[in-house]
């Protein structure tokens, strides 16, 4: 497992072995620990609590009959452990270290991956078919998934990034395979929808790293710079034959002043070929594509024809292969059309996009830079006034000038929420664990795979 509420603090603790451990360790700053952090709100949207309402007769949370029930399997459980009997009401005293150990014996999550734990029916019951409408049939669609990669890859590990792959090509880097089944076509093109949107906004959080770091080199701290500077500056970073030497493939001879469809047509026939049917695979094997890009970002955040034609070069791929108009009236279609916080959705990037192009010919310098005006810079004075008082601000626009402060960053992609989906169904005893080998579906597993429900 990966981050453990608690766990910086308790880990350190755990591992001394101590003979006993008091229950008055703190260790969480919530008043509520984790229930109050992350499990409370989920817990009342599964209909399993009803949160206390302040102001009327409901001061603390109650859980409502159907968690009683839960609650009540689960102390089957447990309920003739020595902790239980002795110490569970105890407030202020040391536990000894084999009481703990018969517990978490009895009270391990991975005791639910046996038929005979007595609330695993109740948990099972809560994750296909609780929650407000639509989000239960959403949720036993993505466990569908799940299982059907687990079903394709069983003898082989799966990490997050092999994941991602399978989802957007079909393939890894390294041949595994992946080809969805009919039944879960529809939440496959979810997932690949929400992996593009992963790539869009990866390209656009490097161009904005690029050009904080280039207006701290600039001596943007003393002085702002002009932003027809960076504009300039644009030109030699847009580099099409400096990014093909990169990936071994001929120069396009396309300069910072070429067309931008020339762009996309040299990279239809390098990158995309058949690949702009939003179910069909894409080609993994192909000199130059997303992950590729993503990849070389990370290891070389300061070359220019990286950080800037690269990101350039992954949006349009994004546009070549998401600019279906069919797919756009899909129902699947609404990941693509997600923003918040004033952030901007790939769905008003193709369009923008699309109008920006219809309006006559562009270069691959003005798309940038409108890119960079609207998508970068615009976009952080909006997202970072919002979180005010709390400063975020990486550069101000001062009229024609850009004041930059020198700040840490940091590049990657959201949480895909693969380590905590694939840890869901393992310890619901639907198959292994994804990131071990030998991950075969269980009996249950397959029965929900294959029928859509238990």
């Amino acid at each position: 497992m990966g981050s453990i509420v608690g766990g910086q603090k308790t880990g350190p603790l755990a591992s001394q072995e101590l003979s006993a451990y008091n229950t008055s360790t703190h260790y969480i700053e919530s008043n509520l620990g984790g229930y109050g952090l992350y499990y409370r709100t989920v817990m009342a949207e599964l209909g399993l609590i009803i949160p206390a309402v302040p102001g009327v007769d409901l001061p603390v949370d109650l859980p409502t009959e159907f968690g009683r029930e839960i609650a009540q399997a689960y102390r089957t459980a447990i309920k003739e452990t020595a902790y239980y009997e002795k110490y569970f009401n105890q407030n202020n005293v040391d536990v000894p270290i084999d009481v703990i150990r018969e517990y978490i014996r009895h009270a391990c999550l991975c005791q639910l991956k046996v038929n005979r734990a007595p609330d695993r029916a109740y948990l099972l019951d809560t994750f296909l078919h609780r929650g407000r409408s639509g989000e239960s049939a959403a949720r036993r669609a993505t466990f569908q998934l799940f299982l059907d990669i687990a079903d394709q890859t069983q003898e082989l590990a799966i990490s997050e990034d092999q994941f991602r792959q399978l989802i957007y090509y079909q393939k890894t880097l390294d041949g595994i395979t992946y080809n969805p089944r009919e039944s879960v076509q529809d939440a496959y093109l979810r997932w690949r929808l929400y992996q593009a949107r992963e790539y869009y906004s990866f390209s656009l959080n490097s161009l904005w790293y690029y050009l904080c770091d280039w207006g701290v080199q600039q001596g943007g701290e003393i002085q702002p710079v002009q932003i027809n500077k960076f504009w300039d500056h644009l030109t030699e970073a847009l580099s099409l034959k400096k990014l093909a030497l990169r990936f071994g493939v001929p120069d396009p001879s396309l300069k910072a002043g070429s067309g931008f469809r020339d762009l996309m047509n040299w990279l239809e026939n390098v990158s995309v070929q058949n690949g702009r049917k939003y179910l069909a695979p894409y080609d993994i094997n192909t000199p130059l594509h997303e992950h590729h890009l993503y990849r070389l970002a990370l290891e070389d955040h300061n070359s220019p024809e990286v950080m800037v034609a690269g990101m350039v070069v992954i949006l349009a791929l994004i546009a070549l292969r998401f600019s279906d108009t069919e797919l756009w009236l899909r129902p699947e279609w609404e990941i693509s059309r997600m923003e918040a916080n004033g952030r901007l959705s790939v769905d008003r990037y193709l369009k923008d996009l699309q109008r920006l192009m219809q309006s006559g010919p562009v270069t691959i310098k003005e798309i940038a830079q409108w890119i960079y005006s609207e998508y970068i810079i615009l976009q952080h004075q909006v997202v970072a006034t919002s979180k005010l008082p709390d400063n975020t601000i990486r550069f101000q626009r001062q009229g024609d000038r850009l004041r930059f402060y020198s700040l840490p960053n940091s590049l990657g992609f959201m949480n895909s929420r693969f380590d905590s989906i694939s840890t869901t169904i393992y310890e619901l005893g639907l198959c292994g664990d994804l990131v071990s080998p030998g991950h075969a579906l269980a009996d249950d597993g397959r029965r929900l795979l294959e029928q859509g429900d238990l």
